[in-house]
């Protein structure tokens, strides 16, 4: 058995190895105090307790002589792979450095059609046979036999029923909460927001007023004088934090692929298993090139806090199903970006359905559970690796684990729509900040309603036909971001993603190609 971890910062004592943070109440366990939570962990299922009572970003080994133990966090913050070599197990926390180890070095087909379809690859897979991941809130035993189990499962937690004025109090009390106890954790830290113009990040620049008001920098990205930009520069200004507003055109990423920076940034973060993002990595390297925020600086993105509060739900899931059903209906929401024969449809609605248990369940709460261990951990929460990567500590508080468990108790009709979560944060926390504008890019339920319906109806139209309605002037400039991939691999080699406004479709296929020429080469 071998412990290969080398790409984030490990603390290592007595065989325990530990990256990241857990937090207790206003405190971060770091470094060798994070050592110490799992220490005298001598059996699976003390090993298992305390995977279920951690909150924080994290993954853990733990070696002994006849076993290793590993897990990541909720949301596989640090990614962890490992495979078998002539009999012998290896873990490390760089996928590339398992599979220079491969004998045979071939792509996994099932991973790649999942990965060209959705933009990260299903399940335990990467695009490397014989390589895999620990997921989201699992952990892997390896001892005298291999097992695997999560730790964690939002669909697990039972409902409650609670009138609905109550749960709003009670969610506006786990915000403040929450919050206070980040940023008194993050006291002495600088905290950089990605501010939208959109609820979740103006959430976190509300509670950063309220507990964390000095040294604090906001900043904007995308085209000039983008749908964004008007938000959250009067948000910035209502709430007293500076702000910049990050202009994408073809003077900031002129030759960004032949740039070493670049070069070294995309296997970073994709890990031959989860899609590279663009959209902050010109923003994060702009704060950095021209000494705009400090070294202890920590980055704190709203990413999906709506998708925590509902917005993903449909009428339609509020109801029992079975397992293939449920499959459908995933494969239908995530996988989007190319359009698979139906052949590798069928097999991916295979693989989605491992998650899914055997008897009948209520559509939300399996979509619920699916969203968060896949989309969420390996697609949205990965991104955050662009924070990494450039020397920048980060934290995702929509996603603690208090709140989390809180909204998976939550019944269906709270959550359509996101009607507890926009809710609280307009009755209660916009309102105590003066941020709620008559002119909101979220909308009202009923507005959501009938967009639903809109989109129901598009599942009929022809993918060419919508295309002719969709606006092709990218917002955040993904439309000449990727022109310069498609012109690199060559348009020819291009699979049409099911609209031209699908910019992540160029960006799968052109890792993808790098991917391959990377095989061809260690052959």
């Amino acid at each position: 058995m071998n412990i290969l971890l080398a790409k984030f910062q490990w603390h290592t004592r007595n065989d325990i190895h530990i990256t990241g943070f857990i937090k207790e109440g206003d405190r971060y366990l770091r470094n060798q105090e994070l050592v110490d939570y799992f220490s005298g962990t001598d059996s699976l299922d003390l090993f298992e307790t305390k995977l279920r009572s951690a909150n924080g970003h994290f993954s853990v080994v733990i070696k002994s002589e006849d076993y290793i133990w590993a897990a990541t966090d909720r949301f596989r913050n640090f990614p962890l792979f490992y495979t078998r070599i002539n009999g012998e197990f290896l873990i490390s926390d760089d996928c590339y450095v398992l599979t220079d180890k491969q004998p045979d070095r071939r792509l996994n087909e099932v991973a790649v059609d999942s990965f060209l379809a959705a933009g990260y690859s299903v399940n335990d897979l990467t695009l490397i046979s014989n390589v895999y991941q620990v997921e989201a809130g699992e952990l892997i035993n390896e001892g005298r036999t291999f097992s695997r189990k999560f730790y964690y499962d939002s669909a697990s937690i039972p409902l409650i029923d609670k009138d609905f004025n109550v749960l709003s109090q009670e969610l506006n009390l786990l915000f403040l909460k929450v919050f206070e106890n980040h940023f008194k954790a993050l006291s002495d830290k600088f905290i950089v927001i990605p501010l939208s113009g959109g609820f979740d990040s103006r959430l976190i620049a509300s509670m950063c007023s309220e507990f964390h008001p000095e040294n604090v920098l906001c900043y904007t990205y995308g085209i000039e004088n983008n749908c964004e930009v008007a938000n959250a520069k009067e948000v910035a200004g209502r709430l007293g934090f500076k702000w910049i507003n990050i202009v994408y055109d073809s003077q900031l990423i002129a030759g960004y692929l032949e740039d070493e920076v670049f070069k070294k940034y995309y296997p970073y973060v994709s890990e031959l298993s989860s899609m590279f993002f663009m959209q902050e990595y010109f923003a994060v390297k702009y704060l950095k090139d021209n000494k705009l925020i400090p070294e202890n600086s920590v980055f704190m993105p709203g990413f999906c806090g709506d998708v925590l509060a509902g917005c993903n739900l449909t009428p339609s899931m509020n109801k029992l199903a079975s397992r293939d059903q449920i499959a459908r209906v995933i494969y239908k929401e995530f996988f989007r970006l190319t359009k698979p024969d139906y052949f590798t449809a069928v097999e991916i609605m295979n693989q989605i359905s491992f998650k899914i248990p055997f008897d009948k369940r209520l559509i939300w709460k399996v979509f619920e559970s699916w969203d968060h261990k896949e989309p969420k951990a390996k697609f949205n929460v990965n991104s955050s690796k662009v924070y990494l990567f450039f020397g920048y500590d980060f934290v995702l508080p929509l996603w603690d684990s208090e709140l989390e468990d809180f909204f998976a108790a939550i019944p269906f009709q709270p959550k359509l729509n996101k009607r507890l979560y926009d809710h609280v944060l307009r009755e209660f926390v916009f309102k105590k900040h003066n941020l709620n504008f008559p002119n909101e890019l979220n909308t009202l339920p009923i507005q959501k309603s009938v967009q639903r319906v809109k989109e129901k109806i598009k599942d009929f139209v022809p993918d060419k036909i919508k295309d002719l309605f969709i606006e092709h002037k990218s917002q955040i400039y993904y439309d000449e971001i990727t022109k310069i991939m498609i012109d690199d691999i060559g348009s020819e080699n291009i699979i049409p993603p099911r609209q031209s406004s699908y910019y992540n479709s160029f960006i799968t296929q052109w890792y993808l190609a790098k991917t391959k020429a990377y095989l061809y080469k260690m052959k």
